[in-house]
């Protein structure tokens, strides 16, 4: 019996070794010519603490700052930005370490800069650091903000 619980204790290792090794590869892919690319998938935190979620060509709101702006309060409390509402859309690739695709961005009148008045798509690029850990999102103004990969939503 002892033996028995020994090779069972072995064996639910080596299961366990197995899963962690191929999480750790579903995390990484190589191109033809073996150079590691990094996936976008993923949940990505900016530096003031909007968290997007990134799967497929679209990403998610998963999680707002502490204190957002005026007039990020106002386009959440009208429903424009929401937990799991769409933020990203249409990404695609567009090289080993670049995308491009679409943001949701908020609309305002400059009379009444905090007053959310609807939303509109607006066009934009991201570039992924070599270690796959930052990655830098430019919009079509020219803005750019980076955001660090994260394990949690």
């Amino acid at each position: 019996m002892k033996k028995f619980f020994k090779l069972f204790g072995a064996m639910r290792s080596i299961a366990i070794i197995a899963l962690v090794v191929a999480i750790g590869f579903s995390m990484v892919a190589c191109d033809d010519r073996g150079n590691t690319i990094f996936p976008l998938y993923a949940v990505w935190l900016s530096s003031w603490g909007r968290k997007i979620t990134i799967t497929g060509s679209t990403g998610v709101f998963s999680g707002f700052e502490n204190n957002p702006s005026a007039l990020i309060q106002d386009a959440i409390s009208k429903g424009y930005y929401a937990l799991d509402g769409q933020a990203l859309r249409n990404i695609t690739s567009t090289g080993n370490f670049t995308w491009s695709g679409q943001h949701l961005g908020v609309t305002y009148y400059t009379s009444s800069p905090n007053v959310a008045t609807g939303t509109y798509w607006g066009n934009c690029t991201f570039s992924l650091s070599a270690d796959g850990e930052t990655l830098t999102f430019t919009d079509s103004s020219g803005g750019s903000s980076t955001w660090t990969r994260t394990l949690s939503d």
